[in-house]
């Protein structure tokens, strides 16, 4: 068993955990602000990073004992740290199906939005959570195969260049340095800065969406079936090689469980009053 030292913390999702070593003081600060509500105790170490410091501005890190990456900018090893380690969470979880979706909660509803990098998910979960529904996640949900509740990877919100709009408007100079800010204008958003009760662990869903932002596009949405609402979230689960039924039976049960529907549009105020409408009354 390996003893754990107080230059590590160990970040928590479906059912596993990696483990991020460093005795550098800007990187720990860095994991504690933004994988915050990810720390925990429980579960197998299933990935060792060992984060060291070259010199003043550059640092290298290795996986499991093996160099994974060398001289690299804060940035960029912040970067690396949490896209590997999302990423090997999710892939080696076999007691939870993980999905590509950004998850809140509103009046004790799940609104569950689904879709791959680049459908906005992202940034319409962050305007929900700025406009008072609790955050889960902006990436991946996981469901545990005998629960009906979903969690989430409540790591910061990560917004880019064109979605600053929803955070700068909320900001003030005190709360401005827990901000991650990158070269490319994009940005990691703690959610307490968005709303300072944001933060939830778990929920029962109510909402299934597939959200699609098209810009200039019409306000459309479109109810589907439990059928067509399982089609498409086997689209997005990240780990169906994981189990015998490539998690048919536990993604069959969440697309019955919700009330399901796509969703395009180019206006996002005009999308989070309908997805709050919509909540409000299941």
């Amino acid at each position: 068993m390996s003893i754990r030292s107080a230059n590590d913390r160990l970040i928590v999702f479906a059912g596993g955990r990696v483990r991020f070593s460093c005795d550098h003081a800007r990187i720990l600060e860095a994991v504690e602000t933004h994988f915050k509500h990810c720390l925990g105790e429980n579960g197998p170490v299933i990935a060792d990073y060992k984060i060291t410091a070259v010199d003043e501005i550059r640092f290298s890190i290795s996986v499991n004992g093996s160099d994974a990456i060398s001289k690299i900018a804060y940035e960029q090893a912040m970067q690396f740290l949490m896209q590997d380690g999302i990423t090997r969470l999710n892939g080696e979880s076999n007691t939870h199906l993980v999905f590509h979706a950004a998850a809140l909660a509103y009046q004790g509803q799940g609104v569950i939005l689904c879709g791959k990098s680049g459908s906005g998910k992202s940034t319409l979960a962050a305007w929900l959570t700025a406009d008072g529904m609790q955050y889960l996640t902006d990436e991946v949900i996981s469901l545990p195969l005998e629960s009906e509740e979903i969690g989430g990877f409540c790591r910061s919100v990560i917004l880019k260049k064109n979605s600053a709009f929803i955070w700068q408007r909320l900001l003030t100079n005190g709360n401005a340095k827990d901000i991650l800010h990158f070269e490319d204008g994009g940005a990691w958003i703690p959610p307490a800065l968005l709303n300072a009760s944001a933060v939830r662990a778990n929920v029962a869903p109510r909402i299934l969406l597939f959200p699609q932002y098209v810009p200039g596009a019409q306000f459309h949405t479109q109810k589907l079936t439990p059928a067509d609402a399982l089609f498409r979230l086997l689209q997005t689960l990240v780990n169906a090689r994981n189990f015998a039924d490539g998690g048919m039976t536990a993604a069959a049960r969440l697309a019955r469980q919700s009330a399901a529907y796509t969703l395009t549009y180019s206006d996002i105020e005009s999308a989070a009053r309908w997805i709050t409408q919509t909540a409000s009354t299941q």
